[in-house]
């Protein structure tokens, strides 16, 4: 009976799914995209223009929309939307690499290849998961469900190996580094060859292998560099990268996790303090730095203290002082020193109030960024192409 009764919800999730996925509603628009949390790109956008240039069925594409999910991913729906997710872009390095895995996409626009549609519910389930961590739990319902359906979905690998070779031809056409797509594969892949963009790709030694015979044919018919650049309007691109020292008192575990919050909340932050200071300059995320200016934040702590109030014995003080230095591309610097604390109560822990903070003291950086960033402005340079 027992037995019965698993086979019977297995065959109900299953059947669930399979509903889903057939009766599922028209794909999101960029602007319902954009409110769960992704964003177009001007760079991504222009090179997938530039590779779809004269070719078949290129009114078919929309954009490029990328999504903040840590798993590796990239696809194209079925109303031509290219979606990317951070965690791919986060792992190539520079412009060409990327031309490779969106020409690699687009190739299935291009050669009208059919989707299967996996309906494995553990993996759905894990998906799911991915969505909500990435996106915000107030992505639910229909939108969700799209968004699993999405992901989910992959080509056959016979389908996957003419994507590569199409990929190297549109490189080509476009003028794109054909040798980095080598490279992207093999950063993209981890030992088994089996991040989340190769579930259902052929190994990674015959992906090599078709790329580097698709370049030899086509590495003398390949046009010049292309030349990309962003809107005329669009504010100069820094990516602010920061270094948080290690810390080498007996505190040292948790000032490393105190840092890696920090470096969770900065991007945002400075973003945030952008908009409200005069400093005029974009941040660039990490997987846009190959085009930005570089400046380097280092913080450094000096030292730690955790002691109880003088006047409320019931609470705590923590006071960490660090030094911060900010150095642009040309090595000028700025530099103080600052004392930062959180108090707490007796009912709460000094890890969990220490870790609390880190938005503040994320949002403390950022500041000291904007307020100081004249000092330091290589913004009239050229950012790299």
């Amino acid at each position: 009976m027992r037995r019965a009764c698993r086979l019977f919800f297995a065959l109900a999730t299953i059947a669930a799914i399979a509903v889903a996925i057939w009766s599922a509603p028209p794909e999101p628009s960029v602007a319902e995209w954009q409110s769960w949390g992704a964003e177009t790109d001007w760079e991504l956008s222009a090179i997938a223009h530039l590779l779809l240039q004269g070719e078949p069925r290129a009114q078919l594409f929309r954009d490029v929309v990328v999504l903040p999910l840590r798993e590796a991913n990239a696809f194209v729906n079925p109303d031509g939307w290219l979606l990317v997710t951070e965690g791919l872009l986060e792992r190539l390095d520079g412009r060409d690499e990327i031309a490779f895995v969106l020409a690699h996409e687009l190739a299935h626009l291009i050669k009208g290849h059919p989707r299967n549609l996996e309906t494995n519910p553990t993996r759905l389930e894990r998906i799911r998961t991915e969505v909500e961590r990435g996106l915000g739990t107030s992505v639910v319902g229909t939108g969700l469900q799209v968004l699993v359906n999405a992901i989910a979905s992959y080509y056959s690998r016979e389908r996957e190996r003419e994507a590569d070779e199409e990929a190297i031809r549109l490189m080509a056409k476009a003028g794109f580094d054909l040798t980095a797509a080598e490279r992207a594969l093999k950063r993209l892949s981890d030992e088994r060859g089996f991040l989340s963009w190769f579930r259902s790709h052929p190994f990674l030694a015959e992906r090599v292998e078709i790329v580097q015979r698709a370049v030899r044919e086509w590495r003398s018919k390949a046009a010049p560099p292309p030349s990309l650049v962003p809107p005329s309007e669009r504010a100069p691109e820094v990516f602010v990268e920061l270094q948080i020292a290690s810390w080498r008192g007996a505190e040292r575990g948790l000032w490393q996790e105190f840092a890696n919050e920090v470096q969770q909340w900065f991007w945002d932050a400075l973003m945030e303090a952008t908009k409200q200071g005069t400093c005029p300059f974009y941040p660039a995320k990490r997987w846009q730095r190959h085009r930005a200016v570089i400046w380097r934040l280092q913080v450094t702590p000096l030292s730690w203290q955790l002691s109880p109030l003088p006047t409320l014995a019931e609470w705590q003080r923590w006071e960490v002082r660090t030094q911060w230095l900010l150095v642009d591309d040309r090595e000028r610097r700025v530099s103080t020193e600052e004392r930062f604390s959180t108090t707490f109560s007796s009912t709460e822990t000094a890890r969990s109030a220490i870790l609390s903070s880190a938005p503040l003291f994320a949002r403390r950086l950022a500041k000291f960024v904007v307020q100081h960033c004249q000092e330091v402005t290589p913004l009239q340079a050229e950012a790299p192409k």
